[in-house]
């Protein structure tokens, strides 16, 4: 039995013990008593012999006076001359007088347990909250730490420190790497998952457990109070699984929701006193924290960690069955039901879409579910095929006549690079189809077929007019006049504006291929011009399309382009004629050919196209035969990416370090074998040509006139993507199809560095229906045809400016608005505020740049419309956001890693007062 006196004597640990009694060893240190009396008792490990204040001290646990005798005895015949502390639970009368008179101070000293924690936490007063809680105190001494609690920067020592420093201790958060200033709901949800700390928690005393649990619930909300009751229930151990199947159960409005709720509740506290906590909004906010945790977990570079993540979701969906609650699982954005559920839903929306691609809400709405789930993260070509497939289907609904904007081969081949050379890309996408998805393989089947028919629609309108075509012009961006028209001027105009260029030839680089390029060098830290300086007025910046010499083979259209003139020829003939054009001004050119680009082994790039690349050559030409051989090979890449085209990130890194301009071309395009037919045909030079020994049949065409590179001057090629006239391969070129014929031409420079003179910089390429985001109905607006121009004998030359797409969105601010942002005496207050002078009429170009662009533009845009230097874009963006971001809010900033500059149109509006 435990006596009253006993009952008030608290348990001191090792810490705690050894804080007094270097306290009490100071204060006697004169004293020659060498016995020193404790009323307390010891925490296993605290007693024996220790060195406290530089002196020995030995510890031991007394019950009575002669118990206190023999150690005393003990002392004295071993000779010991140390410290006798002596730790007891008798009254001072139980000792006797004898025992007192030999002791330090003739007492037993109290341990204090508030005098001990306010040494301990380096304070001097205890906040009377704390002080408040019976239980607190002795909790404090009895966790206290080896080293003591973390020492409090101020005098008072509050109850939230406290508890927070007691329920880290408590909980064992030190094990999973968190401290006492992280724990909150997150943190607790993750001790939820370690079995042993669970256990040691629920071991404390009652009074202590029920003290901190209440603390839990006023820092973890919702959490701590579903966690109190599973603890109690013994089914903590699911708490974050739980939390999972909770956060759609509580969403659902679905019948049956309420009774798979009951049985849940029931789970986490079969006492109905205790449920009544457990509201509708405590359950929610309960799921959304375990929700956030798994889905950290599940983003987590930590394997163990990601692979934890998915065993509770596992485990969630084992609790759905259990509890009924599968209609739930169905729905949720975690587990794998949900998953399962997104795709039959994107299944079915798609189908519906294809019957009706005008209104494609639903299937926007399905590939929007399918993004947001957590699991499509390990599948990103099961979401990419989705977003192509949404792309199909909006260009289906507003593209219904494309053959109409097919009228002339210069229009076709501008329209295929702005417009079908997208659809294209993403065509490649769906065809590739889910291997274990029968739910999705019929619908992109049904939509594959429906976007085939119209582009093979486009691909004979525009072989009837590449057949009708006769003797070429000047007038036209051919293969043969990009060196003298687009690389020459680059090189030799303008004396403070000119730029060595690195002109990179990817051979059979397609439109479609180029498209996805072009989008990851601009993320890369690249921006892209347009190169044609003799533009007509008033003409909008675009990507340049390139006509391919005829038949289109590399022998033909790649000679044509390095030779500068229609012609045929091989690697030898490339390099001496580049090397050697008239329009180089005598500065001097080098190209190279496969074996001298492919360095040795530990070499990114051959030697000498390394030293070329770092001197000062004028023009470096290189040609990367990735996409044709692997297309002659039968490896089809899709989707492609800068690094699967062999040693084009390193030219690319060449060119940025020594600020060359890029010009990313090819010589042809080609076509990717999607189940074509053999068509057999007497007098087949190539996959995709032959002589003209007979009349053009089904799907061919035939060519003739000078762009026409054949002994005959004249061929029969195909342009049905369907047929080829040879051995299957993963895709061929040499026929009249626009994805063959049209050349794409990306003109790039390094981000931060000046264009060439008469470079204009480009915005986004893709068209306005690529975007995901946007509901569009709109049909493609028609293009005038301008004054006509010879391109062949009998054809007038196209418009070849990129179709555009009218939006349904929030229409676009006055063009006013820059008036009257500069009428305003805010705006003059903020001028005159400015380090440095802007001009007024750049600041109205700017914002009214911004402004019809919907807000957003690339810094080189910006100088452009500004009248600036690309170099001094960033510079400008930073004053003018001086001037417009009142009381320091975003009206303008800098995005996308100092790429582009945004305007916040309403914003401005409100922050000047400005009318709508």
């Amino acid at each position: 039995m435990t006596s009253p006196t006993q009952a008030r004597v608290p348990a001191v640990t090792t810490a705690a013990l050894h804080q007094e009694v270097t306290r009490l060893l100071e204060r006697y240190r004169e004293h020659p008593e060498r016995v020193l009396l404790l009323r307390a008792h010891a925490s296993e490990g605290a007693l024996g012999q220790h060195t406290l204040a530089g002196q020995p001290v030995h510890l031991a646990e007394i019950v009575s006076a002669l118990h206190a005798v023999d150690h005393v005895t003990a002392q004295l015949t071993e000779g010991w001359d140390g410290v006798l502390v002596l730790l007891t639970t008798a009254s001072e009368n139980e000792l006797g007088d004898g025992l007192l008179s030999r002791a330090a101070g003739h007492r037993i000293h109290p341990v204090e347990p508030w005098r001990l924690i306010r040494e301990s936490f380096g304070v001097h007063r205890v906040d009377p909250r704390l002080t408040a809680l019976g239980w607190v105190a002795d909790a404090l001494l009895d966790a206290m730490p080896p080293e003591g609690w973390p020492r409090q920067s101020g005098p008072i020592l509050s109850r939230d420190a406290a508890l927070r420093a007691l329920a880290t201790r408590r909980l064992g958060l030190a094990k999973l790497h968190i401290s006492a200033r992280d724990l909150d709901a997150s943190s607790l949800l993750r001790w939820s998952l370690d079995h042993e700390l669970v256990h040691g928690f629920t071991s404390l005393s009652t009074s202590e457990r029920a003290g901190l649990e209440e603390w839990l619930g006023e820092v973890a909300g919702p959490v701590a109070i579903v966690l109190s009751a599973l603890l109690d229930s013994g089914g903590a151990v699911d708490t974050v699984a739980l939390g999972v199947l909770c956060a759609s159960l509580w969403s659902m409005q679905e019948p049956g929701a309420e009774r798979a709720q009951g049985a849940v509740l029931h789970h986490i506290s079969p006492e109905s006193a205790r449920r009544e906590r457990l509201t509708d909004t405590c359950m929610r906010e309960f799921a959304q924290a375990a929700e956030q945790l798994v889905r950290t977990m599940l983003a987590s570079t930590n394997d163990d960690e990601a692979r934890r993540a998915r065993q509770l979701l596992d485990r969630a969906e084992q609790l759905a069955g259990h509890f009924g609650a599968q209609p739930a699982a169905r729905s949720s954005a975690l587990l794998r039901s949900g998953l399962d559920a997104r795709i039959q839903e994107l299944g079915t929306a798609l189908d519906t879409a294809v019957d009706d691609p005008t209104d494609c809400a639903r299937l926007t709405a399905a590939v929007d579910a399918l993004r947001s789930h957590a699991h499509i993260t390990t599948q990103p070509e099961l979401l990419r095929r989705a977003e192509m497939a949404q792309r199909l289907v909006q260009w289906l609904a507003v593209d219904t006549d494309p053959t109409s904007q097919v009228r002339g081969v210069g229009s076709g081949i501008a329209s295929h690079i702005a417009y079908w050379g997208w659809v294209d890309r993403a065509v490649e996408a769906i065809w590739a189809g889910e291997e274990r998805l029968p739910e999705l393989q019929q619908p992109y089947q049904r939509l594959y077929e429906q976007v085939r028919t119209r582009r093979r629609a486009v691909d004979a309108a525009f072989a009837q007019q590449l057949g009708a075509a006769g003797t070429g012009s000047d007038e036209l961006l051919t293969v043969e006049n990009v060196l003298p028209r687009i690389v020459a001027p680059a090189v030799t105009g303008h004396p403070q504006r000119s730029r060595n260029v690195l002109v990179i030839l990817v051979d059979g680089m397609s439109a479609a291929v180029a498209a996805a390029l072009g989008e990851e060098v601009r993320q890369d830290g690249w921006e892209e011009f347009d190169p044609c300086a003799g533009t007509a007025a008033g003409e909008s910046p675009r990507r340049r399309a390139v006509a391919a010499a005829l038949p289109t083979i590399t022998r033909v259209s790649r000679t044509s382009l390095f030779a500068a003139q229609l012609t045929s020829g091989t690697q030898s003939t490339e390099a001496t004629a580049f090397a050697q054009h008239g329009f180089w001004k005598s500065k001097k050119a080098a190209l190279f050919h496969k074996n001298a680009v492919v360095g040795r082994p530990g070499q990114a790039l051959g030697a000498d196209l390394e030293e070329t690349l770092r001197s000062e050559t004028p023009v470096v030409g290189v040609v990367l035969n990735t996409v044709d051989d692997s297309l002659d090979k039968g490896r089809a890449t899709t989707p492609w990416r800068v690094d699967d085209v062999a040693q084009l990130r390193q030219l690319l890194n060449y060119a940025r370090s020594q600020e060359r301009a890029v010009i990313l071309t090819s010589d042809h395009g080609h076509i990717p074998e999607h189940g074509g037919q053999l068509y057999r045909v007497d007098g087949a030079e190539g996959a995709r040509y032959r002589t003209a020994s007979s009349p053009p049949g089904e799907g061919e065409v035939e060519l003739a006139g000078s762009r026409v590179v054949h002994e005959d001057g004249r061929v029969v090629a195909l342009w049905d993507p369907d047929l080829r006239y040879t051995a299957a391969k993963a895709g061929y070129h040499g026929g009249a199809a626009l994805a063959e014929v049209a050349v794409p031409l990306l003109a790039l420079v390094p981000f931060g560095v000046d264009a060439p003179a008469g470079w204009r910089a480009l915005d986004d390429q893709s068209p306005s229906w690529w975007s995901l985001q946007a509901r569009r109905s709109a049909r493609p607006t028609p293009q005038p045809e301008p004054k006509p121009r010879r391109l062949y004998r009998s054809e007038p030359h196209p418009q070849q400016a990129a179709l555009e797409l009218d939006e349904l969105s929030s229409p676009k601010p006055p063009a006013s608005l820059a008036e009257q942002l500069l009428d305003t005496d805010l705006f003059a207050e903020r001028l005159r505020g400015t380090p440095r002078r802007v001009s007024v009429d750049k600041v109205r170009a700017a914002v009214t740049a911004l402004v019809d662009a919907g807000g957003v533009l690339s810094l080189p845009r910006l100088a452009e419309h500004v009248g600036d230097r690309q170099v001094r874009a960033a510079g400008f963006a930073a004053l003018l956001a001086q001037v417009l971001n009142v009381d320091n809010y975003p009206v303008l900033e800098v995005i996308d890693g100092g790429r582009n500059v945004r305007l916040d149109v309403e914003l401005l509006r409100t922050q000047f007062g400005l009318k709508g």
